[in-house]
């Protein structure tokens, strides 16, 4: 018996992890980069993408979003799903992950936080503050 299993647990170490699959299946076959997305919001804004990249975080408390990071340095973007619909375990940060959903440009609502950032953009000469650029989830395959 110890012969066999010395036999098989080689093949299930090097086995890679299965994928997981949250919420619907993947439909696109072309992957949009998160560096374009951001570069150019207005042009993505409402329309359906896959992006791809590792998971860099997971919300804590409820696994309602993961923070996927782009094809550039130091970029990341929000992948948000409806609260109670997909919830993402934590385990999951570090992962690589394809995931589809529809790009949201936001505008920022004035708060407290935020009205120092808004007069120095006033000051800078820009209009508004930077808006929030996410993907309201619809799909994720977790590797």
């Amino acid at each position: 018996m110890f012969r066999n299993l010395a036999l098989i647990l080689p093949l299930v170490l090097a086995t890679p992890a299965m994928a997981q699959q949250f919420g619907k299946p993947l439909t696109l076959k072309a992957e949009t980069k998160v560096s374009d997305i951001l570069a150019k919001p207005d042009e993505y804004n409402g329309k359906l993408v896959q992006i791809k990249g590792t998971i860099v975080d997971v919300c804590p408390s409820k696994g309602c979003y993961i923070m996927i990071a782009g094809d550039q340095r130091y970029q990341s973007i929000q992948f948000k799903v409806e609260d109670g619909v997909i919830s993402f375990p934590t385990s999951l940060k570090g992962q690589e992950v394809v995931a589809e959903g529809v790009v949201m440009k936001l505008i920022q609502k004035a708060t407290e936080e935020n009205c120092e950032a808004d007069e120095k953009a006033k000051q800078d000469g820009k209009k508004d503050s930077a808006p929030i650029v996410r993907i309201n989830g619809i799909g994720a395959v977790a590797k």
